[in-house]
């Protein structure tokens, strides 16, 4: 009977986040971004891997509806490989919340991966996930604290005043705006 009891539970938890996920089409389909019941599907049937693969438990509600909305409007998602990139993203954040030793909340992580993402990596998942959260999050073990942490901020404009990545990155680079805008040319 305890048994069924876990059963039923378990059964009610999964399809309120099924609903929780497909909600998010509301606000993600202005930017031409749905998903499918059954895309949905397997993408908790991911989240469980990812969860698995990264020996990590979650209590209440699962990251997947954050990250949605934290990419929903990036100009390297498309409709084409929306469910493979929020599989992706998910596998990642969780990935990298071990890496860091739970040292950031979700949010700064979030935060971290879209900037990146977008101004780093134009895109590239694996240029996210090898090089700069692999970066950063060896940087964090290290004691490095993220701007959203330290509450760093330009006080004349109210804003970040840079990429915080610029300050890990290992590489030589040229004018970083001349290159951004080739990159962005490009599509």
């Amino acid at each position: 009977m305890d048994d069924n009891i876990y059963e039923i539970m378990l059964a009610t938890r999964q399809k309120q986040e099924l609903e929780r996920v497909l909600e998010c089409n509301q606000k993600t389909e202005k930017f031409g971004l749905v998903l499918s019941q059954e895309e949905a599907k397997q993408l908790m049937e991911a989240r469980k891997n990812a969860l698995i693969n990264n020996q990590r438990v979650e209590f209440g509600e699962g990251i997947l509806p954050k990250i949605i909305y934290a990419f929903c409007d990036s100009q390297f998602i498309n409709q084409d490989g929306y469910a493979q990139a929020l599989a992706e993203l998910q596998d990642i954040f969780y990935t990298y919340k071990n890496e860091t030793q739970d040292e950031l909340t979700d949010d700064e992580l979030l935060d971290f991966m879209r900037k990146q993402f977008d101004e780093i990596c134009f895109g590239d998942m694996e240029y996210l996930r090898s090089t700069c959260l692999e970066r950063f999050s060896r940087a964090v073990r290290a004691g490095y604290q993220s701007r959203m942490q330290s509450r760093l901020r330009d006080e004349y404009a109210l804003k970040e005043t840079e990429n915080e990545y610029s300050g890990l990155s290992e590489e030589t680079r040229w004018d970083y705006e001349v290159y951004k805008q080739r990159l962005e040319d490009m599509y």
